[in-house]
């Protein structure tokens, strides 16, 4: 999606300015058969990487440093009742979701980021305060779907976070490095 410059002084209420602008520089190349060698060396019981010459361990520190997220704070603690989650997501981004086609069921695990592309790819110019805020929680929702908290698919984005989104000040006070961390290691 297009980050927009306006997007910035929520960003910075939110304590994700440096993130976004982390990820926008884009991911360095991957070297698949060096990623392969980490996940075979990973161990899930001690949350480590076994290396010939040590463990490894992916610290908060680690994140905080990398992502230049916030550490400290409130806990982030998402909403998983499912019950409804059309509607809050509907109304956290201003728009009715797209239809479900025929003959396939909502799936629950959150919204899709080609319905994400589509409806908010690129913020217009001359839009209200209202209309740009959409904007900009609908590019946090990619960038927590493609980076920060990705899901099996790659093709949606959680709205388990959402509530911590509504209120900017609110969400600036989160620890947003710790909900990081734990879902890698998750």
């Amino acid at each position: 999606m297009v980050y927009d410059e306006r997007y910035t002084p929520l960003l910075k209420l939110a304590n994700l300015a440096i993130v976004a602008h982390v990820c926008r520089r884009g991911t360095p190349p991957f070297n698949p058969v060096a990623l392969t060698v980490l996940i075979d060396r990973w161990c899930l019981e001690t949350h480590s990487f076994h290396l010939p010459c040590g463990e490894m361990m992916v610290t908060l520190e680690d994140v905080a440093m990398i992502l230049r997220v916030k550490i400290q704070g409130f806990p982030l603690i998402g909403d998983t009742e499912s019950e409804g989650w059309q509607q809050r997501v509907e109304h956290f981004l201003g728009r009715p979701l797209a239809a479900v086609e025929a003959g396939k069921k909502w799936r629950s695990s959150g919204v899709s980021l080609r319905w994400l592309h589509q409806q908010f790819w690129e913020c217009p110019p001359n839009v209200d305060a209202q209309t740009m805020t959409y904007y900009c929680r609908a590019y946090i929702l990619h960038m927590f779907g493609t980076v920060l908290f990705p899901d099996g698919t790659g093709d949606t984005a959680s709205w388990m976070y959402i509530l911590c989104l509504w209120n900017w000040e609110d969400a600036g006070n989160r620890s947003w490095g710790l909900a990081i961390l734990a879902f890698l290691y998750r």
